[in-house]
Order: structure tokens, then sequence, then C-alpha cells
């Protein structure tokens, strides 16, 4: 017979989740600045396609 498995334990970097409630939305907000990194360098990459495209 094969030896009993211990028990399925969180991983240590797992948080706590026995207590608590859930997390709210307003734990789990992107900070603007963050979203207007993002765009502006998704227009540059777009920019830069499109002026690739066009020399052709």
């Amino acid at each position: 017979m094969l030896p009993e498995a211990a028990p399925a334990s969180a991983p240590a970097a797992a948080p706590d989740l026995s207590a608590e409630a859930a997390p709210t939305l307003v734990d789990q907000r992107i900070p603007v600045l963050t979203l207007g990194v993002g765009m502006a360098l998704m227009g540059l990459g777009i920019g830069f396609l499109g002026l690739r495209m066009r020399r052709r």
C-alpha cells in the first residue's frame, strides 16, 4: 500500500482567507497613472507601426 499523503496546505504567499471577507472593488483599484502610461505606450506603438507600413 502507498503511504498516506499529508493534507494539502495553502502556499505561503496565499492570503489568509479564513476569517476575512472577500476584497471589495475599492481594494482592487488600479492607479490612473498606470492606465494612462499603458494607453500612451499603445498609442506610440500603433503610430510606429503605421509609419513603418506607410514608408513601404
